[in-house]
């Protein structure tokens, strides 16, 4: 366990760059297993989802070397394994996006199932059906086979990010031309389907929602830059916001952040793009309006950026709403600001796809002594709420900071926070 002490309140300047988007640079290192030439990615965040990733992949045969700081060289000539170590592989829902380059390479496929059960990972099995992909399973793992895979059809009733990318990955290499329907449209689903492409892989867009697949034998080496992480950039905008602060926020890619600009926008706040790969946004004690958002898939507001909208609306005037139609459970942090003093009411579905709700009223001063982080999904959230605080904050399990967003604590950091080891 670590701990730090936070001294909140203070108005952060300076300037931050932003790092690679760690859900893009894990897909990109999976898809690499694809060649058994060298494969150069450049930034490529160094935290700590990244390196588990990175185990998986040395433990199967791949070797990997951080040429730079932010590059990574990879060579899986020498894969000998096609099983998936429980250890390594069990609390990862990425594992399974290993199926398919494990397919090509081997034809078979072992991988630990979640303590959840083979029923939880339905958005998998249905698409490796359709591929006519072999597989059975015991209580530990699944077991997979590609000797009668076939080109299929797989459609999503809801789009889905992690199972369009299973589905991308497991039919990339099987012969015949097979469609994808209702693609999730995130940047780091393009990001994989442009880099599948440039090592060898035949993907064609029919519109912006179907794919089709025509699947090739070969992969090749090749180089590629990982999208910047545009919940990041949100995180350092929001935070500029709250401190009544000045930053340059670089490394963007404007392209991928409409719907966010189109938010500040609406919302009032002072901001400027210098240009495609930077943005500055400042506050000069201004408190805003509350608003009223919905939350989606991409091009629109997107779940990663919810919890940080949410302690921007905590200190907004009046009652602002945040609805999301995506999976049940994408408000567990509210219960977390809640014991911050938040205002905030919570209204629940319990089933993936239907409308859930917060209703968030401000201004409210935020307030605690100490917050013990509880695991990485939660930990940046709870440190945007920390800075807010004019008083000092414990922080402990700071660890959890190290998953997502690369060096954040020496990033705020440089920024003027005041930070007591």
């Amino acid at each position: 366990m670590s701990n730090i002490i936070l001294q909140g309140g203070i108005p952060l300047q300076g300037e931050v760059e932003v790092g690679g988007s760690v859900n893009s640079a894990i897909k990109l290192i999976i898809a690499s297993l694809y060649s058994a030439e060298d494969v150069v990615l450049y930034n490529i965040p160094k935290v700590k989802s990244i390196s588990s990733e990175l185990k998986i992949l040395q433990d199967l045969g791949g070797e990997y070397e951080w040429i730079s700081n932010n590059t990574l060289r990879i060579n899986n000539s020498k894969l000998h394994k096609f099983e998936i170590s429980e250890i390594l592989g069990k609390n990862l829902m990425t594992s399974f996006l290993f199926a398919g380059p494990l397919l090509y390479r081997f034809g078979e496929a072992t991988i630990p199932l979640p303590e959840t059960g083979y029923d939880s990972i339905s958005k998998f099995t249905q698409s490796w059906a359709q591929f006519g992909i072999q597989i059975n399973f015991d209580k530990d793992f699944l077991y997979l086979r590609s000797d009668n895979s076939k080109s299929g059809r797989v459609e999503f009733l809801n789009p889905s990010h992690t199972a369009t990318d299973n589905a991308i990955l497991s039919s990339i290499f099987v012969a015949g031309e097979s469609t994808i329907i209702n693609i999730s449209e995130e940047v780091e689903v393009l990001d994989l389907i442009n880099f599948l492409n440039q090592i060898g892989a035949n993907i064609t867009f029919e519109n912006k929602k179907v794919l089709k697949i025509k699947g090739v034998t070969h992969f090749s080496g090749g180089e590629f830059s990982c999208v910047s992480d545009s919940s990041e950039v949100v995180f350092f905008s929001v935070l500029a916001l709250l401190t009544n602060g000045n930053i340059l926020i670089k490394n963007i890619d404007k392209n991928n952040l409409n719907s966010f600009i189109s938010f500040l926008n609406k919302l009032g706040a002072d901001y400027e793009i210098p240009s495609g790969t930077e943005l500055r946004i400042w506050n000069k004690g201004r408190i805003f309006d509350s608003f009223d958002i919905h939350i989606s898939t991409f091009p629109n507001l997107i779940s990663s950026f919810t919890p940080f909208l949410t302690v921007l609306a905590t200190h907004c005037k009046g009652s602002s709403s945040i609805k999301d139609f995506s999976y049940k459970d994408k408000f567990d942090y509210a219960y977390l600001l809640k014991k911050m003093m938040a205002k905030i009411k919570i209204y629940e579905s319990g089933k993936d796809y239907q409308p859930c709700e917060i209703i968030i009223t401000g201004p409210t001063k935020l307030t605690t002594i100490q917050i013990e982080l509880p695991n990485p999904k939660h930990s940046l959230v709870l440190l945007l709420a920390s800075l807010t605080i004019d008083n000092q904050v414990q922080l402990a399990n700071t660890e959890f900071l190290d998953y997502y967003f690369e060096n954040v604590l020496d990033k705020i950091s440089q920024l003027g926070s005041k930070i007591i080891l």
